[in-house]
């Protein structure tokens, strides 16, 4: 895993006898879609209720479950729920969050909603005008995330199921810009993290999101999933109740914690 940040003091080296010595930090490993969530709690549980210090690492979400098995970490932050394989007797798994990604277009286009399958075809180039999926004679204009940003990367796996925006795409230097661009082009669409788009206020009206699948992006729609490109936050601990790790999930799943979740965007789920 790499190491993102650390909020206070770093953790005690492990004995090479292989006996955990008692820590003076909350280790924190997983998704780094998740660092600013975990950040922001770790932050707010050493404020509020004199939590030992955190270190946050990123690295993924299989390194961080491998490591909260293995004790090298308290806390396993994941974007993904525990495989039939995973679902050990020792692992605790707790929902804590959910998102969804918009798919967003120019106000003046009309076109209100699509087909998960329509809405590939254009993003990933196959199909290159509007009139063939319901809009005016257009050519569609898809801007994405430059190559390498965490945003592209989860748009691909949750819009596009992993695979890749078409070669036109054209590359967009953060949600300021990508959200800039959708607004001035007729013809532009654009997937973008909905608690980005809420922290953007520029252009907004100019801007509309699409429906999918005849379901509109909302709270309940999100937190009954029943929007297709919801996805979904999980904090994992490997071991016994009473922990530090477990103080911090159950500090996640509080009122306060939900509220941190909601200051960021993000849907709660407790």
């Amino acid at each position: 895993m790499v190491l993102a940040g650390a909020v206070g003091a770093a953790a005690c080296a492990p004995d090479p006898s292989g006996t955990r010595h008692r820590r003076e930090a909350l280790l924190i490993g997983g998704a780094s879609a998740m660092l600013p969530l975990t950040t922001a709690l770790a932050q707010a549980l050493m404020r509020e209720r004199g939590a030992p210090a955190a270190v946050i690492e990123r690295g993924g979400s299989l390194p961080a479950y491998i490591a909260a098995s293995r004790h090298v970490i308290d806390v396993a932050a994941m974007t993904r729920a525990l495989s039939d394989s995973e679902d050990s007797a020792g692992a605790h798994q707790y929902l804590i969050a959910r998102g969804r990604v918009d798919i967003v277009v120019n106000r003046a286009l009309s076109v209100a909603g699509l087909s998960q399958s329509r809405l590939r075809a254009l993003l990933t180039g196959e199909v290159k005008h509007w009139a063939p999926v319901g809009g005016p004679i257009l050519p569609v204009t898809v801007y994405v995330h430059a190559r390498g940003a965490a945003a592209r990367a989860c748009a691909e796996q949750v819009v596009l199921d992993g695979g890749e925006f078409g070669v036109d795409a054209r590359e967009c230097a953060g949600d300021a810009k990508l959200l800039a661009a959708v607004a001035a082009d007729p013809g532009a669409i654009a997937c973008i993290d909905a608690s980005a788009c809420q922290a953007e206020g520029s252009d907004q009206g100019q801007l509309a999101r699409l429906a999918i699948d005849g379901v509109a992006a909302s709270h309940a729609t999100v937190l009954t999933e029943r929007y297709p490109f919801t996805y979904s936050f999980y904090l994992l601990r490997h071991g016994r109740p009473g922990d530090v790790g477990d103080a911090f999930i159950r500090f996640a799943r509080s009122a306060a914690g939900q509220a941190i979740v909601a200051r960021l965007g993000l849907v709660g789920v407790c």
